[in-house]
């Protein structure tokens, strides 16, 4: 299996690997394949099949970045595992190819941008202003757009969902080429909806990944452990937030139910227009709640 090529006290936190994630820092001749060569023997050959876009050519460089040293372990693991170029060609292509010519650098920032309006109020604070004003200047640069795709590709995307969301993600991949992704227990392809994942296959985890640079304690804290079953997925989830209170109903020693409840404040004119919607006075509480996705019912109390 593979070599951990960075001793344990270098290791780093998850805020750390995200800074530094396309940061030139990790020397190339320092890694190590699962045999324990060197992996730069590789890449000559890897280039030639082109495994290897994410490299900019004539520019090997002494050192790589994090995501790309990622890159490396997987086309190494799929060797390891005997896969043979052509898939592995389709898997690269699936990941790189496909997000040059989808143009995905600028649908991640369109994405994030649609994401701001729909969570912003009627009335636009400064700092969301500026946010808005920012992806809009990014969009306008072609020179910056074209740029980005040497960073951005459905491979990244997949690291950053799998730390912004403490999930593990991963991909599962075909002896024909064909890939699917999956974030926790969801799985998507951008290029088709129709897929057999009773298809034998190998399944590669990002968290595992992770674990050449991450320090243990620190993924272990916040990545939830696949063995769990449901009820505990959901406990260990709820203790992760904060100012979150968890209450276990158990009978005849199984859990029969789980309740989190969520605390916070909602302010300036946010608040105004919710108590105007709920003819909400002073010293008035309403609590809603539902079962399904068409009724809502409440309960409205006053206080003298």
């Amino acid at each position: 299996m593979i070599k951990n090529n960075i001793p344990e006290e270098q290791q780093i936190t998850l805020s750390e690997f995200n800074e530094f994630m396309f940061s030139a820092i990790v020397p190339i001749k320092d890694i190590k394949d699962h045999k324990g060569e060197p992996i730069s023997i590789l890449l000559p050959y890897w280039r030639r099949n082109k495994l290897l876009p994410f490299f900019q050519k004539g520019k090997w460089g002494i050192e790589i970045c994090f995501a790309q040293f990622m890159w490396l372990r997987v086309l190494d693991t799929l060797r390891e595992f005997g896969v043979s170029i052509k898939p592995m060609v389709q898997i690269c292509e699936y990941f790189f190819k496909d997000a040059h010519e989808n143009e995905l650098p600028k649908k991640n920032i369109l994405g994030l941008k649609k994401t701001l309006e729909n969570n912003i109020s009627k009335k636009t604070t400064e700092d969301e202003a500026l946010l808005l004003a920012e992806y809009d200047r990014m969009l306008s640069d072609e020179l910056l757009l074209y740029g980005l795709k040497f960073y951005i590709n459905y491979f990244t995307n997949l690291i950053t969902d799998c730390i912004k969301n403490e999930e593990d993600a991963g991909f599962i991949a075909f002896s024909d080429g064909e890939v699917v992704e999956y974030l926790g227990e969801k799985y998507f392809s951008h290029r088709t909806k129709d897929f057999d994942l009773t298809k034998p296959h190998i399944r590669l985890s990002i968290k595992f990944f992770l674990n050449e640079f991450i320090q243990n304690d620190e993924l272990q804290k916040i990545f939830v452990p696949t063995i769990l079953n449901a009820n505990e997925k959901d406990v260990l989830k709820a203790l992760r937030k904060k100012n979150t209170s968890i209450t276990i109903k158990k009978r005849e020693g199984e859990i029969v139910r789980i309740v989190s409840t969520d605390e916070g404040t909602i302010s300036d004119e946010r608040a105004k227009e919710i108590r105007k919607i709920l003819g909400l006075r002073n010293y008035e509480e309403i609590t809603i709640s539902t079962r399904d996705d068409k009724t809502l019912t409440f309960t409205k109390t006053q206080k003298k």
